[in-house]
């Protein structure tokens, strides 16, 4: 911290209308200012505290303004003895300059107070592209602390894509003056510290001062906005899909139950070893798993009511790694389970968990042809009241651009796949008041992610 310079006032009697405070001229790096007072009649008011005159140390200031030179009745003083003192009319008028220096001092710590503190980050540029103004806020969401961000091109924050683009913005305006986001909101994408890319909500605005222009951003994180305006549209699809289905499987499941009965009927008209009677076969298997589909869509459309009850996650993943097990061991895949010691109870139905879980380690299993590890964990999340469930492999992972359309119906990446697997995990994890998310790049593997209530007791039989 800066040292600061000591500044003592001698009043005369008359009114003394600037606050005595110690704060910082500037947050850039000026040092502050201490002012004392001292006068003839000391004591307290409005604020204001006075010391008297004969306790002033005058070689402890680096300034001393006596205007009608009391100092002067000082015992021991001698004024060929101090170069810090000024007296007369310029003692008058450099006391009033540091009144108003401690004014606007006050009005500046005020206004940087507000702006440093705000939970939404304030970043300013000059014409150069170069920050020059960083707040608290910019600080939690960016990663970068003001020291690391204050001299630094813009373009830290941008993502690759757009940072000339912005450039270019600014350059445009400081030539032109026009405007196409001054004074607006818009929704864009930054970039955190650790290369992250994560969307917001900026408003920009311009402010010239002596000639030379100031950009201005105030910056809200979205994230959890769009996330959950993202599951509001994925619960109207899922409703929309429903009610289709619905219709769908009564009007389809008819005509196909008579179908499967005429498929058996000519079956029986043929010698078992026949041509027709191998056609006939394949009939009934195509039949059949139309039904399954129609199954499916009814299962979607109209899920069963959750028996929920107090579930014991180490005991459900360690039965459905054994349904798979056969799977795992012709594909070449080491299967690890990680639980913590204590680790806590989720209120479910583990008949709806199991098939979550059942279906999310048969994806995990077929992105790894090759073999590989295949590793599930849970883990307390004590602060939210939840459990966090985590299956990972190292299999072929999922285009990026593919990843926000996983848990739509009938979407797959999986050559044969349905694309109803993970739109039925996602409405019973979200049935059972969780969340299942989805992490992923090309050659890199996948996790996802669940989180599920942990168990309180009686209160959970009914979700």
């Amino acid at each position: 911290m800066l040292k600061p310079i000591r500044i003592a006032i001698v009043l005369n009697g008359e009114e003394f209308l600037c606050q005595p405070v110690t704060m910082p001229f500037s947050l850039e790096g000026f040092p502050p200012i201490d002012l004392a007072l001292y006068g003839a009649e000391p004591g307290g008011t409005a604020g204001l505290q006075i010391n008297a005159l004969q306790d002033l140390p005058v070689e402890a200031f680096d300034l001393v303004l006596d205007a009608q030179f009391l100092t002067a009745g000082l015992p021991d003083f001698s004024p060929d003895r101090v170069d810090n003192l000024i007296t007369g009319p310029l003692a008058r008028f450099l006391k009033g300059l540091v009144c108003q220096l401690q004014e606007l001092r006050q009005k500046q710590e005020i206004n940087a107070g507000i702006i440093n503190r705000a939970t939404d980050a304030i970043v300013t540029i000059n014409e150069d592209h170069i920050i020059i103004g960083y707040n608290y806020g910019a600080e939690q969401m960016f990663g970068y602390t003001r020291e690391e961000a204050l001299g630094q091109d813009l373009n830290i924050l941008i993502p690759p894509p757009y940072k000339e683009e912005h450039r270019d913005y600014v350059r445009r305006y400081v030539a032109t003056g026009e405007a196409r986001l001054i004074g607006k909101h818009a929704r864009l994408t930054a970039l955190r510290r650790d290369g992250r890319e994560f969307p917001m909500s900026i408003s920009f605005s311009v402010a010239e001062i002596r000639d030379n222009l100031y950009f201005t951003g105030i910056i809200r994180d979205i994230t959890e906005y769009k996330e959950m305006e993202e599951r509001v549209l994925q619960t109207e699809r899922l409703a929309a899909v429903g009610r289709m289905a619905a219709g769908v499987a009564h009007e389809v499941r008819n005509p196909l139950s008579s179908i499967k009965g005429l498929a058996l009927l000519l079956k029986g008209k043929f010698a078992p070893d026949s041509r027709e009677s191998e056609t006939a076969n394949l009939l009934i298997q195509e039949v059949e798993r139309m039904n399954r589909t129609v199954s499916e869509l009814l299962s979607f459309a109209r899920p069963a009511p959750l028996h929920v009850q107090e579930v014991l996650l180490r005991e459900l993943l360690t039965d459905t790694l054994r349904l798979i097990a056969s799977d795992t061991e012709n594909s070449g895949i080491v299967t690890r389970l990680q639980m913590a010691e204590d680790l806590l109870p989720v209120a479910g139905d583990p008949d709806r968990l199991n098939q979550v879980f059942l279906n999310l380690l048969l994806n995990a299993v077929q992105s790894m042809a090759q073999g590989g590890e295949l590793m599930a964990s849970a883990q307390n999340n004590r602060e939210e009241g939840t459990v966090v469930i985590s299956i990972r492999d190292i299999g072929c992972g999922i285009a990026r651009e593919n990843l926000s359309q996983l848990f739509y119906p009938y979407f797959t990446t999986k050559t044969g796949g349905t694309g109803i697997g993970l739109a039925i995990s996602q409405k019973i994890i979200s049935d059972h008041k969780g969340t299942i998310r989805i992490d992923s790049a090309l050659g890199q593997g996948t996790t996802v992610i669940v989180e599920l209530p942990a168990f309180r007791g009686r209160e959970d039989s009914v979700l």
